[in-house]
């Protein structure tokens, strides 16, 4: 007995889903295996594969509920506009880089998403999220500092690093807010 032959169409969201699927997978694996990483060596010197499996199980299940709790919302406030949670995230994609989309459905979606981006606590219209962010790297200079004088070269690159880290995100956040922006302007809000 012959099997129905699917549509080009057909293969083609059966590939994105299984791409989708590959990209979780991988942040899992990678979050895991960090996690492993960092609970077998960091901290006392010597390697202790039990604590790093022990990590690596807590940050796989942390970044695996966070990616369930992201899909979820995003699948509501899809739902709730009326269209696909693929077409949402790619609406989502464009907001993010400045552009608004021309579709109608589209851009009660993306005048949607600027309002409810405007209003996070990402967002540089929100008073203190500039100054935490400097405070924020403030603190890890000071610590890596402290780790300096400590003879904890490696600990004081780690908190030199993730005061970059925090700074790049206030550069990253001024930019954000241009983008949303110019799509807050092509959507007319």
């Amino acid at each position: 007995m012959a099997r129905p032959v699917g549509t080009g169409t057909d293969a083609g969201a059966s590939r994105k889903r299984l791409r989708v699927v590959g990209v979780v997978l991988a942040v899992l694996v990678v979050a895991a295996a960090a996690g492993f990483l960092a609970g077998g060596g960091f901290g006392t010197g010597t390697a202790d594969a039990v604590r790093g499996l022990v990590v690596a199980l807590a940050v796989g299940l942390l970044a695996a509920g966070a990616t369930v709790g992201v899909w979820r919302v995003n699948r509501r406030h899809a739902a709730r506009l009326g269209i696909s949670t693929s077409r949402y995230l790619r609406v989502a994609r464009s907001v993010r880089r400045g552009e608004a989309p021309d579709d109608p459905v589209e851009r009660a979606a993306a005048a949607d998403l600027v309002s409810r981006m405007r209003r996070g606590p990402g967002s540089m219209s929100h008073r203190w999220a500039p100054r935490l962010l400097i405070g924020g790297g403030v603190l890890w200079g000071a610590t890596g500092v402290v780790f300096i004088a400590d003879g904890a070269y490696g600990w004081a690159l780690y908190a030199f690093a993730m005061m970059a880290l925090v700074l790049v995100q206030l550069v990253s956040l001024r930019r954000r807010e241009r983008r949303l922006e110019a799509a807050a302007r092509g959507l007319g809000i």
